[in-house]
């Protein structure tokens, strides 16, 4: 202690700051590395979690024990040590994500539960694993499925329909096929008892539906001309894709337009035809009689009024069968009736050419003339194109007069150019003599106005030196 304090008295002022700002100094970098080195490493126990599914699973971890951490991307991480075994009990914990509990309702069945606690536990359970199935689709990101179900009864004359309703909400970006949408409605329609897909509602984020398989009355209107709608468009565009390939790979990208109109038929129609079948005897060239079902022959003496004695009439009766056939052909609405078929294209083309291409054309989008199906093949030339095939017009050739005689330009070139630089000079010395007046005011040192004798002396000079002839001039001074 005795040479720390004699040390410590031998340092100045400064020293003694030193000293201790390097000690606290190394405190601090000592706790830091402690607290590095010493703490546990976290890990992420689940990622994409909504703020109810966390809420959930962070109650249970506090049941658990375990201590929690929140990223700000939404993770719940755990100690990196008990990640899996950390899972592994949540999920036998069946905790309920989002929102959706499933047939685990039934674990815990408490007794002596009435049957309307019984019911509302059997539709939460379908309901739940409705959702833990549809969100197992790519696209979705959450889901709510919700389920009406009548109650049935033996003295109800008119029993309701089971109804279900959907409501999905995407991934950013991403969005529901059609046939996605369909699939979501039979997977609900086999799984609930009494349900039909029709009676399936399937709705987005923003309320819009989604299905389109409507019940009765002007929705079955609406949603009967929608399916029209994309039956026709579905059919036109994939047409128009098959003609367009051929046709670019033929002629180029681009170099040719195809449209294509589809009629379908709207109604469903019903022709029903029934024809008899009679039945020939023996051979093939008899006449056709039918089949014998019964024959019946009397023979009776005539009457002495009518007839001579002794007379006997006989009277025979057949009785036939014929044959029937009936046919019974049924055209549902949304066949194909009619295909109109426009084509252009972008190059001077023969007839022959032409016809090739509506050959090609209505062979690759299946074209029936007997069912009043039409091609249009027209070809249209560039403008350019055009504007280079016109000839151009006849320029007659000048006389040998008036290819002698100047024109007005070459005249003005040969004999009036003295005048041009004569007033060219005249401009820049009158540009000259204003600059100098200007600056005569902004600069003490400015030249010397010149007099009137001057100015007279100045121009003189200046026109006996453009009157002095090429020759008289002296070598390198220009005109």
């Amino acid at each position: 202690m005795n040479a720390l304090s004699e040390f410590w008295n031998g340092l100045g002022r400064p020293a003694r700051r030193g000293l201790l700002a390097g000690v606290v100094v190394i405190l601090l970098l000592t706790a830091l590395m402690a607290s590095w080195l010493l703490r546990e490493p976290y890990g992420v126990l689940f990622s994409g979690l909504s703020q109810s599914d966390m809420s959930g699973m962070a109650a249970e971890l506090d049941r658990m024990k375990v201590p929690y951490r929140v990223d700000g991307d939404g993770a719940l991480l755990v100690p990196e040590a008990v990640v899996g075994k950390t899972r592994l009990a949540l999920v036998n914990r069946d905790v309920p994500l989002h929102g959706a509990v499933g047939f685990e309702v039934f674990n815990n069945e408490e007794f002596g539960a009435s049957d309307f606690v019984q019911k509302i536990n059997y539709q939460r359970a379908l309901q739940g694993e409705l959702t833990r199935t549809i969100l197992s689709i790519d696209e979705v990101q959450s889901v709510r499925v919700h389920l009406a179900l009548p109650e049935q009864g033996l003295f109800r004359k008119e029993q309701e329909r089971a109804k279900a309703s959907v409501t999905v909400v995407t991934k950013p970006a991403r969005a529901l096929q059609p046939l996605q949408v369909q699939g979501i409605q039979r997977l609900v329609a086999a799984s609930v008892p009494e349900v039909l897909a029709q009676d399936v509602t399937v709705l987005d984020q923003h309320g819009v539906p989604l299905s389109r398989q409507a019940v009765d009355g002007a929705d079955a209107l609406a949603g009967a001309g929608a399916a029209g709608l994309d039956l026709k468009s579905s059919t036109e565009r994939y047409l128009t894709q098959k003609a367009e390939t051929v046709l670019d790979r033929s002629f180029g990208k681009g170099q040719a337009v195809v449209s294509v109109d589809a009629v379908f038929v709207e109604q469903q129609t019903r022709v029903t035809t029934e024809e008899v079948l009679p039945a020939r005897g023996g051979s093939a060239d008899a006449t056709p009689t039918g089949v014998v079902v019964r024959e019946r022959q009397n023979s009776r003496d005539g009457d002495a009024a009518t007839s001579a004695a002794g007379t006997q009439v006989t009277t025979s009766e057949t009785e036939y069968q014929v044959g029937r056939r009936t046919e019974q052909v049924t055209s549902p609405a949304g066949a194909l009736k009619r295909l109109e078929v426009a084509v252009v294209v972008r190059r001077a083309m023969s007839d022959a050419d032409l016809e090739h291409v509506r050959d090609i054309v209505s062979a690759t989008i299946g074209i029936n003339r007997e069912r009043g199906d039409v091609v249009t093949v027209q070809a249209i030339a560039p403008q350019a194109e055009a504007a280079s095939a016109a000839p151009l017009p006849a320029v007659a050739a000048p006389s040998p007069a008036a290819a002698a005689r100047p024109r007005a330009g070459d005249r003005m070139t040969a004999t009036n150019w003295p005048i041009l630089a004569l007033a060219a000079v005249l401009a820049l010395v009158g540009a000259g003599l204003l600059a100098l007046r200007r600056g005569r005011g902004r600069s003490s040192a400015g030249a010397r106005a010149l007099t009137g004798a001057e100015r007279e002396q100045l121009l003189l000079s200046l026109q006996a030196w453009l009157a002095e002839p090429d020759g008289a001039r002296a070598p390198g001074v220009p005109r």
